[in-house]
């Protein structure tokens, strides 16, 4: 798999100077530094490269054919592939089995003469590679996605759809502020398929947590293992599982949905961690990733602004099966000392009589460092408003004093937009989890503190 991802040379059979083919060219030259090899007869040069009227035309070994030519086509391509000894292939054009037995049939084709050459085919139907941290861009979707916004992160990405992980790639960089690390779309997945992908990324150094949206699991028990084995979180959601579903399934990647119910079972007995939608998806990879070693109980206590957010939490938090913390008495002796007479003090810790006496960013900070020193406390549950007064929490320094103390600290944060995005970037450079809803704050923390539970379960047989 390796070389899927770090060829030294790539060859783009259907380079172009409009539409995909010229994408494919730009994304390229925006990171990869290896040699680009443009392929097409019409041209003498794309962007300043030398065009090559066919593969053999191109000098030297070639490590990696991108192909983006119509599909009747691509048979013939891959038979040039095999006489040029290349044995990586990314097949980015539609119009396989995804839409019908001709397509199948061009496919089948394709995966035969792949066998017999010692090729490996990835794809056809998909967008390729993009790995954020490495600025390889394998793809034909548009430029405008690393132009706008590129935020390294160590989540990485198995999606069997293409156009859904350009266009989620943008709304979760771009839009959310949270770092992707690489994304894999696999489209009909004729011969690279989730199984090795995710073996792959399991050993890959810049990966944490592994997160798929897939709609088919031909080899569901082997992939079943695999994640039972791994020492990173697995997060899947799984698109197909209602009747209309599975049908779109069908024409959209040739998926045959199989037993949901009976799939959903090994799954979870796996230690896979279920998604419902493509954010919580990626919410929960990066909870996972960075609170895997929550014990069960989670014994969190709640700092809020409000007493109602406060009451809510508590509600979110019943539900979800994890424990208010009870506060220590030297706790709450320290904090009431922060609070006017009348306060009663108790969890969750209502702040805002104590922000009228002290001001908002003293008690938030004297707050944090009591309850910090609470041996009963697991999680800090911090409700904060972004932007209120132009001032914010040291947060490097709060993730530095919460790790001194054994303790986590989660953020439900809240603002305007360019206040409340400065802070989610500057709590995930510092290790610190923020979230803008309460519901799916709360959601995270107990699929952390479950996490360590599920990896203990039996290994499925073989």
């Amino acid at each position: 798999m390796d070389l899927f991802f770090h060829p030294s040379s790539i060859a783009v059979v259907g380079a172009s100077t409009r539409k995909g083919g010229y994408h494919l060219i730009r994304n390229l030259l925006f990171g990869y530094r290896g040699a680009i090899f443009p392929v097409n007869p019409r041209y003498s040069t794309i962007e300043g490269l030398p065009c090559f009227p066919s593969l053999e035309a191109v000098p030297g070994a070639v490590d990696l054919a991108i192909i983006l030519v119509p599909a009747p086509a691509v048979p013939a391509v891959l038979e040039a592939c095999a006489r040029k000894k290349i044995r990586r292939v990314m097949i980015e054009s539609a119009g396989f089995a995804e839409v019908g037995e001709t397509g199948r049939a061009i496919q089948d084709h394709c995966l035969e003469i792949a066998r017999r050459s010692d090729i490996r085919i990835w794809g056809p139907n998909c967008m390729g590679i993009v790995d954020i941290p490495g600025r390889h861009f394998f793809t034909f979707m548009l430029p405008n996605v690393y132009e706008n916004a590129i935020i390294p992160g160590r989540i990485s990405l198995i999606v069997q759809s293409g156009m859904l992980s350009a266009a989620f790639i943008a709304d979760v960089m771009g839009n959310q502020g949270i770092g992707i690390g690489k994304v894999c779309s696999i489209g009909n997945k004729a011969d690279v398929d989730e199984c090795d992908l995710l073996r792959y990324l399991l050993e890959d150094a810049e990966t944490d947590a592994v997160a798929l949206y897939i709609e088919s699991f031909p080899r569901g028990r082997l992939f079943a293992n695999i994640a039972r084995s791994a020492s990173k979180p697995v997060v899947v959601l799984k698109g197909g599982k209602s009747s209309a579903g599975a049908r779109a399934a069908m024409s959209h990647t040739s998926s045959l949905a199989g037993n949901s119910r009976l799939l959903d079972g090994v799954l979870e007995g796996s230690g896979i961690i279920h998604a419902y939608d493509f954010h919580q998806m990626v919410d929960l990879a990066r909870a996972l990733s960075a609170n895997g070693d929550l014990a069960p109980e989670c014994r969190t206590a709640i700092l809020t602004f409000s007493g109602g957010a406060g009451i809510v939490s508590c509600d979110l938090m019943e539900k979800h099966g994890l424990k208010v913390a009870q506060l220590s008495e030297a706790t709450r002796e320290a904090l009431a000392d922060l609070f006017p007479e009348w306060m009663p003090v108790a969890n969750p810790i209502d702040l805002y009589p104590a922000i009228e006496l002290h001001g908002r960013l003293s008690t938030y900070d004297r707050a944090i460092s009591i309850v910090l020193k609470d041996r009963n406390v697991d999680v800090l549950f911090i409700h904060y408003v972004s932007g209120f007064d132009g001032k914010s929490l040291d947060l490097s320094a709060l993730k530095k004093r919460a790790d001194e103390h054994g303790k986590k600290v989660i953020f439900w944060n809240l603002g305007h937009r360019e206040p409340t995005m400065t802070f989610q970037l500057q709590a995930q450079a510092d290790g610190i989890e923020s979230y803008g809803e309460l519901s799916r704050a709360v959601e995270c923390l107990a699929a952390a503190a479950r996490y360590r539970e599920k990896k203990h379960r039996k290994r499925l047989p073989s």
